[in-house]
């Protein structure tokens, strides 16, 4: 191939050229020797060339795999094309509108049916607004609707919003986009996506009427395609769907063994409506449900998880509250993500004419990623779209790195003493994770973590302040007075001292240990050190149980947003907001919100616990048992199940 080159470009060389504006110059043939002299001249070169592009491909194969697995999301409510009309009653920019005139339009649109003007021709512009907006006032609004709404002022704009976001100091296109909102899909968003070197898929609305759905795409030079799905869900389990969730599972090119879930959604609108919240709450704890389902089917149930959607509530906690509530309630499964997720924090998302919120999140799984750093987001003063930003939405995004194993397994190890210690908020541990933790401290795979082992993670995991005096003190105080490693060592001296004395039991202690123990007279190095000193730090070991206990008892007492969600999720089943719930109300919303058929025998029983003994239930006896149930669930996973058993590798910290 390369003499056939050389040919070539020998040829190439001696062809006659002719110049329009000079006389033609004859060729001169070029010596056979110089032929084969140039040959391989070229040769030469072009071998120095293939070893340095081996070198540099094996530059780039080293970097590759040393570099952090990092990536930057962003997701955009991008307003439909369908849905974007000024004139609509919660809109109406540009013409002063008040408080009383947008309630009465807002009466005349909702006068017709549940639907009201929505579905009709221009949404029935201007029937509901004549009588209450002047012609002047309905002109200007009209001229608002041209200049910032219509699709085809917008479209460009929405593209450059995505293609160019920045987080942090960075301004680039992202690696994983999430839309929602998203029509024009075939006609506009696939090839701008694709033109830009993104792969993509949709899901519509399940709504007739809507034409809208959410969009997933990424990088094609970062990620690959393994798996999509998704489901669509209404208001309750039995209620018409109107609502899509899409699932898309990513492999990482340069790693194919690392892998990226992405789920994105659209929840029930209107943030202030009690009624939707307990729609949200019903449809966020579903998500949890059949992201395990999809997980499962395509053995992805340990790979990390990004949670991107406009939610509609003002605050993501309530959410996670009542769906982590519910679960507990009624031993639903759900996917781990449900127990660590975090959202990248925001300023606003949404400012209308009435009111500004954020609404739209990008959540992550914080026991296998880490967040690195947030998109940045104009204060906004003025209501949007307007002539800067083209959506009734901001784009909000997050850069996060994929932790390795090894990092999530510490991370759960800091969040364990975090909450013995007590000195900040912790995020609620599984049951999975937290035995996971147990074997950060058990270096050997002994079973039993010694007072030096402990010790040594304080220190490497930042924890100096805390002496391991306190974790002994936390044994005690969950009810263990003796450590595991003690009452062995106790057994195994009763055993020797029935048998006469000698080794026997105490062997694995050491002979040094049988000797001073039993009052025998053996020196040691370490004279300062007292026998009682001495025979604590060789004896005292924790086992896998004890530190379960340890975390369930220090975790009731402990200052987290755990103990905040639940305030939450109270008021959000206390319809009524009367600070106590009936028993028929409470059962009420298990019903409405909860994301499989209930066991009615499961509710009695739980009802009849919660029953504070006069037919109610009070916040304080349903924290109380919320935090019973969950140290339960930590003790024996089995009264929850969360994931299959066989979705997490049986391994070790030091493995």
């Amino acid at each position: 191939m390369r003499t056939l080159i050389a040919v070539l470009l020998i040829g190439a060389a001696s062809a006659e050229v002719v110049a329009p504006s000079r006389p033609a110059v004859k060729s001169h043939r070029v010596a056979p020797s110089t032929t084969v002299d140039v040959i391989e001249a070229i040769n030469a070169k072009l071998e120095r060339q293939q070893q340095l592009i081996e070198r540099q491909a094996a530059q780039i194969s080293d970097l590759e795999r040393v570099t952090p697995k990092e990536f930057e999301i962003v997701h955009y409510n991008v307003l439909a094309d369908q849905s974007s009309s000024n004139l609509q009653p919660w809109f109406c920019y540009g013409a002063n509108v008040t408080g009383a005139e947008r309630a009465e339009l807002t009466r005349r649109f909702y006068s017709g049916d549940k639907r009201g003007y929505k579905d009709k021709p221009n949404k029935g512009w201007p029937a509901w607004a004549i009588g209450v907006l002047s012609d002047e006032r309905r002109r200007k609004l009209e001229e608002y609707d041209r200049d910032f709404f219509a699709w085809e002022r917008r479209r460009e704009r929405l593209w450059q919003e995505v293609r160019e976001h920045s987080v942090g100091c960075r301004r680039r296109s992202p690696d994983v986009v999430t839309l929602a909102e998203c029509d024009h899909y075939d006609d506009f968003w696939a090839s701008k996506l694709q033109s830009d070197g993104y792969d993509s898929v949709w899901r519509a609305r399940p709504r007739q009427s809507a034409r809208d759905g959410s969009a997933v795409a990424w990088r094609t030079s970062t990620w690959e395609l393994a798996a999509s799905g998704g489901f669509d869900f209404g208001r309750s389990l039995n209620s018409k769907h109107d609502r899509t969730c899409l699932f898309v599972l990513l492999r990482w090119r340069r790693d194919p063994s690392a892998r990226l879930l992405i789920a994105t959604t659209h929840l029930a609108r209107n943030p202030d409506d009690v009624e939707q919240q307990m729609a949200r709450g019903f449809q966020y704890g579903t998500i949890f449900r059949e992201l395990l389902a999809f997980a499962a089917a395509n053995g992805a149930v340990d790979v990390p998880v990004v949670l991107t959607g406009d939610l509609n509530a003002k605050d993501c906690d309530e959410l996670a509250g009542i769906a982590r509530a519910l679960v507990r309630l009624t031993s639903a499964p759900t996917h781990p993500l449900l127990w660590s997720v975090m959202d990248a924090p925001t300023p606003v998302t949404t400012v209308t004419e009435e009111r500004a919120l954020r609404i739209d999140y990008v959540m992550y799984q914080s026991t296998a990623m880490q967040l690195r750093g947030v998109g940045n987001l104009p204060q906004l003063s003025t209501p949007i779209p307007d002539a800067t930003h083209p959506s009734d939405h901001l784009p909000v995004s997050a850069r996060l790195l994929i932790r390795p194993s090894w990092a999530q397994v510490e991370d759960d190890a800091r969040q364990w003493l975090a909450c013995v210690a007590g000195t900040r908020s912790v995020r609620p541990i599984s049951p999975t994770n937290l035995r996971h933790a147990f074997t950060y401290f058990d270096k050997d795979g002994s079973g039993l973590v010694s007072l030096v082992q402990l010790e040594a993670a304080l220190q490497t995991l930042g924890f100096p302040g805390l002496d391991s005096t306190q974790v002994r003190q936390a044994l005690i105080d969950a009810g263990c007075t003796t450590s595991a490693g003690e009452r062995a060592i106790a057994a195994a001296r009763r055993e020797a001292d029935d048998k006469g004395g000698g080794g026997g039991p105490l062997a694995p202690v050491g002979a040094f240990l049988s000797g001073l123990g039993r009052g025998g007279q053996q020196s040691h190095p370490h004279q300062w050190l007292s026998k009682r000193d001495v025979e604590e730090r060789t004896q005292w070991a924790m086992d896998l149980d004890q530190f379960i206990q340890v975390y369930s008892n220090s975790v009731q007492r402990s200052s987290s947003a755990m103990a905040r969600q639940l305030d939450m999720a109270f008021a959000a089943f206390d319809t009524h907001g009367e600070g106590v719930l009936s028993l028929p109300e409470f059962r009420e919303a298990l019903h409405r919100m909860a994301s499989a058929p209930l066991d009615d025998a499961r509710v009695d029983a739980v009802l009849s616990e919660l029953d504070d003994g006069d037919g109610t239930i009070s916040l304080t006896s349903f924290s109380r048992w919320m935090m019973r149930t969950y140290t339960s669930f930590l003790e024996d996973p089995s009264l929850v199940h969360d994931t299959a058993e066989d979705a997490f590798p049986d391994h070790v910290y030091n493995q």
